[in-house]
């Protein structure tokens, strides 16, 4: 007597097809931050607050060039990785796995402040390379970036504390900018905009200093 034959119930491929569907990561989207060309006088809908400091008198500084290097840049340590971070309240703090920056934020910053700063100084070279400073004395900027941080839906800022100085051991000018811009949703390209848009004011802040400090001209645009 032949025992009767059963198929096996093709179940368990069609549960791994569900378990793989539901499992699947979401896309990993990649932002950037983007350079804001604007006069002097920040022209973005945001806030602004520079506190300028007073000039160290150390020894008698050379007359500097006409050239400007972006010695340093530093970034806050909580902010240095490649995924989105930012208040979701005022004392809980989320990190975006798939919201990540396209480069590290340090050289992303420096390129946006570059850029926006050749833009109002056009009488001036703007690098980040000593090898591009020719033979004479430039004005050195070195930036610390305080705080890059945003209230999800509310508000984003970039904090940033620059100094100016023809050498290190001669007289330097620093001070302090704070700039707010608002958010109008909780939109992730809108906070890199918004960021962008910070960025932009301080810049326009730091021409300003930069301009006294040269005597150079300014963009009129």
């Amino acid at each position: 007597m032949s025992m009767p034959s059963f198929r096996q119930p093709r179940l368990l491929p069609c549960a791994a097809a569900v378990f793989l569907g539901a499992c699947s990561s979401a896309p990993t989207h990649y932002h950037s931050l983007t350079p804001i060309h604007q006069t002097i006088s920040p022209s973005s809908p945001g806030t602004i607050v520079c506190t300028p400091d007073a000039t160290g008198p150390t020894s008698p500084e050379p007359k500097p060039t006409g050239t400007v290097l972006l010695a340093h840049l530093a970034v806050p340590v909580e902010a240095d990785r490649m995924q989105l971070l930012l208040h979701q309240t005022p004392t809980r703090l989320s990190v975006y796995e798939t919201e990540r920056w396209a480069a590290p934020l340090a050289d992303q910053m420096s390129l946006i402040l570059i850029d926006n700063l050749r833009n109002a100084l056009p009488d001036l070279s703007i690098t980040s390379d000593p090898l591009l400073i020719g033979t004479g004395t430039p004005l050195q900027l070195n930036m610390k970036i305080e705080e890059l941080d945003a209230l999800a839906g509310t508000e984003a800022t970039v904090r940033a504390q620059w100094r100016l100085s023809v050498r290190d051991d001669a007289a330097s000018q620093t001070g302090t900018c704070t700039a707010r811009q608002p958010l109008r949703s909780t939109g992730i390209d809108e906070l890199v905009l918004a960021w962008s848009r910070a960025l932009a004011d301080i810049s326009s802040a730091l021409a300003a200093s930069i301009q006294h400090r040269t005597g150079s001209s300014v963009s009129q645009k």
